[in-house]
């Protein structure tokens, strides 16, 4: 097995993983309109001798899945990935050195060539696997534009995520199996009535949206603190954040309607209902004004997750950043939500996530460094290897 990894690894390219991933960036691909980016990376694969099957389920995002199938019964290993990018401007492309810039270059277009690469590899080899690899691809992952539709729709089809799973971002140096779930929340404070001076809507005793919010955001931030007394070993304690509070248009005008929002993150041993039985207890502790209408809406990318250190894709995985990069993988906990999140709690599959080392997702200067590409596209070769295994002679 050494030798035949050896061999492998010696054929992953630095220029062909920089020049993909710089074309894959090039293509804008804010979520919900990845047609383009889909497109390419659909032909980038076909040129592999891969078929490629592209779903239209939701037209302007869609999803892919090419097969590699070598044994029908064997062991299947899937690789997935998002294409689109956050709502957010960015300078063009470009490379610096061993350094690739552009929105979408760490968030996770250089995951997406590193899947790429290494299926490239192993095809170009000739090496037969025991088992089944699958690459898929999709939309509609980041939020508020998406809800993980596109991924969910994959996992609904039943034969795409089937036995493991490797998602091509996050971990890096350490493997997180232990997850917080995420739900974003916008409440909407209203009155009826027209805008008035604050020194006649308070004789009237005519409420002030914006204070209703505020007294709803400081509740809030009184569960924080109630929380954050029991904090999980892996990853601490359930969270609220608020992200925006809006409302009014003067300084002594008051208002007919305030809106906040904010992510409430918690747990893996919490199901949707509990997550809306917390949420809701907030809204409904506070004593609102007769002439003051609330109403929620409650979005979710992912329930908290927990894999087994015992897996076979972790101890693949494990095993295989041991042989390339010489040294141990941590395991931890995850803060943030990804596809991880929905694979394990939904496809109820062990699933890794192990990206390309970048650590300026969503920043207004995105970039990722091009050896840390080339080590993510060995450790892919190597995991598949050790879940997977080879027939004799390859």
């Amino acid at each position: 097995m050494s030798t035949l990894l050896d061999q492998l690894t010696s054929c992953v390219s630095p220029e062909r993983l920089r020049d993909l991933t710089l074309e894959l960036v090039r293509i804008p691909s804010p979520t919900g309109d990845s047609v383009d980016v889909t497109a390419f990376y659909t032909e980038t694969v076909r040129g592999l001798g891969l078929p490629v099957e592209m779903l239209t389920d939701y037209p302007e995002s869609p999803s892919t899945i090419a097969r590699w199938e070598n044994t029908p019964d064997g062991p299947t290993i899937t690789l997935d990935g998002h294409v689109d990018t956050i709502h957010a401007d960015h300078v063009p492309p470009y490379v610096e050195g061993e350094r690739i810039y552009g929105r979408g270059a760490g968030d996770m277009k250089s995951g997406i060539a590193a899947m790429i690469e290494a299926t490239r590899v192993l095809i170009e080899n000739d090496v037969r696997l025991r088992g089944n690899l699958i690459l898929a691809t999709h939309s509609l992952h980041e939020a508020p534009v998406g809800h993980m539709e596109g991924l969910k729709a994959l996992i609904a089809r039943g034969d795409v995520f089937v036995d493991a799973a490797i998602v091509a971002e996050c971990g890096f140096d350490t493997l997180p199996i232990r997850g917080k779930g995420q739900c974003l929340f916008e409440i909407e404070i209203t009155r009826e009535g027209e805008v008035l001076h604050e020194n006649v809507a308070r004789p009237r005793g005519v409420s002030n949206p914006l204070e209703q919010a505020a007294r709803l955001a400081h509740r809030m931030l009184q569960r924080h603190e109630e929380l954050s007394v029991h904090a999980d070993p892996l990853i601490g304690p359930e969270t609220y954040f608020l992200g925006q509070i809006h409302g009014g248009d003067f300084y002594n005008r008051v208002p007919t309607r305030a809106f906040m929002n904010g992510t409430y993150r918690y747990l893996p041993d919490k199901d949707w209902p509990d997550v809306y039985r917390e949420v809701d207890a907030q809204i409904a502790a506070i004593d609102w004004p007769a002439d003051i209408t609330v109403t929620r809406k409650l979005f979710g990318n992912g329930l908290g997750y927990q894999v087994s250190p015992e897996a076979g894709i972790v101890q693949a995985l494990r095993n295989a950043y041991h042989t390339i990069v010489g040294r141990e993988l941590p395991l931890e906990g995850n803060l943030s939500v990804s596809d991880v999140n929905v694979i394990a709690r939904e496809a109820g599959i062990p699933v890794v996530a192990h990206g390309t080392g970048s650590t300026t997702s969503h920043a207004d200067l995105e970039w990722v460094d091009l050896p840390n590409i080339v080590r993510t596209t060995k450790v892919f070769i190597a995991t598949i290897l050790n879940y997977l295994g080879v027939e004799e002679g390859s």
